[in-house]
């Protein structure tokens, strides 16, 4: 995982950064397979040092923790754990949405159409191709477990089934980055 440290009146030796990379691998890795980066900042604030780590385990992912010690690797230590903490719950609450609604790895499958001459169907070599699921598993949750699993899944949209209702419903992501939800009239 790429780290980025920075210190304020703070000499981060490669000792410390052996000892950071180690635990922040060892944490975010056992939840996340391709974290996308963690910042590591360390400042003095009087007779105590300061730590606070920023990771990024996902898109649309931010996690933060702090930590206040009388040396830098304590101090980092009460930062990595309120990390290693928010990320364990962060898993059980994905595995807990799993185990109730049966929610599995969707396959895709891309189809492409085959024709002998360009004369029999009119086609665009311009426009986006056509992906056909051929095998999706719908969940039945609630709107905000969907936009979990939306953003867990690094998504722009889920189709789901209502739990409240039990009607089909879809989340986006709007160009605006909010969250839209469309749910068709019985």
């Amino acid at each position: 995982m790429d780290i980025t440290y920075t210190g304020k009146q703070v000499d981060i030796g490669d000792r410390l950064k052996k000892h950071v990379q180690e635990a922040m691998d060892a944490t975010v890795l056992k939840y996340f397979n391709a974290p996308l980066g963690c910042i590591v900042a360390f400042s003095k604030e009087g007779e105590d040092f300061s730590a606070e780590v920023t990771v990024r385990p996902a898109k649309n992912m931010v996690l933060k923790g702090t930590g206040l010690a009388g040396d830098p690797y304590s101090a980092f230590d009460n930062a990595h754990e309120h990390i290693a903490t928010r990320l364990r719950r962060n898993k059980n609450k994905l595995n807990d949405h799993k185990g109730k609604t049966g929610l599995t790895e969707l396959a895709y499958q891309a189809v492409l159409p085959l024709h002998e001459t360009e004369d029999e169907l009119d086609v665009d070599i311009n426009a986006p191709i056509t992906i056909a699921e051929t095998d999706a598993n719908i969940p039945v949750c609630t709107v905000s477990e969907a936009v979990m699993y939306m953003d867990l899944a690094n998504e722009c949209a889920l189709m789901f089934r209502n739990a409240s209702n039990n009607h089909i419903s879809m989340v986006y992501r709007r160009k605006d980055g909010n969250i839209g939800w469309v749910e068709p009239k019985a």
